[in-house]
Formats: structure tokens, C-alpha cells, sequence
């Protein structure tokens, strides 16, 4: 019930958004980035349980505490990425977006290099 709420809203916004959009697109922009931190600070405070619950089925299948969290801030960081570049997108700048993407892409990577050497570590120890 609450996703809907939070749909109605960026939707009921949608329109003073696009008339700022034409007249003033600076204000346009502030509007959007106040409702997707209004959003975004409601979807966050939600989904608190879901992490712990998360966690908890993680530590009944034996998975490290440690991969979840890589797996948890690989997910944040293509989220917020994904966030920034529509950000950038929607105030104008395409390629200012398509670098963000590039930049989170590799944070991606870069976060997620001890999983990738855990599982690879994982792997020669079959083959060896």
C-alpha cells in the first residue's frame, strides 16, 4: 500500500514538474531532486526490515556475513548510479549521464572484487 502512496506522489508531481520544466528548468530540477529524497527516505526506512530478514535467511544458509555485504553495496551502488544518470539525463546532460553509468560500473567492479576472488579462490580449490 505504501508503493502506491509513493507512486501517487512522484505522479501528482509530475505536472508542476513539467510546467517548471518550460519556464524554469533550475527549479524543475530542485523539485525532482526533493521528491526522490522524500521517495527515496521512505523506500529506505521500508525496506530496513526486509534487509534484516535478509540477513537472517543468509546466515541460515551458511553464506558469509561479509558477501552479503558486498553483494548489498553492489546493489546500492548500481542503484544510486542508476538514480545519478537520470538525474543527469533529465537536467540535459547525456553524456554527463553515460559518464556516471561508466564511473558506477566500475565501482561495481571494484566493490565487488573480493566476491569475485572468493569464488575464483573457491573454484582452484576444486580444480587443484
Amino acid at each position: 500500500m505504501e508503493l502506491l502512496r509513493l507512486m501517487g506522489l512522484c505522479a501528482l508531481c509530475l505536472l508542476p514538474v513539467m510546467v517548471l520544466r518550460g519556464k524554469n528548468p533550475e527549479q524543475a530540477l530542485l523539485l525532482v531532486l526533493a521528491i526522490a529524497a522524500v521517495v527515496l527516505g521512505r523506500v529506505l526506512a521500508l525496506a530496513a526490515p526486509l534487509l534484516e530478514r535478509l540477513d537472517a535467511l543468509f546466515q541460515q544458509a551458511g553464506v558469509e556475513s561479509g558477501h552479503v555485504a558486498i553483494l548489498l553495496r553492489t546493489v546500492a551502488a548500481a542503484l544510486v548510479t542508476r538514480l545519478c544518470g537520470d538525474l543527469c539525463r533529465d537536467g540535459g546532460s547525456q553524456t554527463l549521464g553515460t559518464v556516471v553509468e561508466l564511473a558506477g560500473a566500475a565501482a561495481a567492479l571494484l566493490i565487488a572484487l573480493p566476491l569475485l576472488e572468493a569464488v575464483a579462490q573457491l573454484l582452484l580449490g576444486y580444480f587443484t
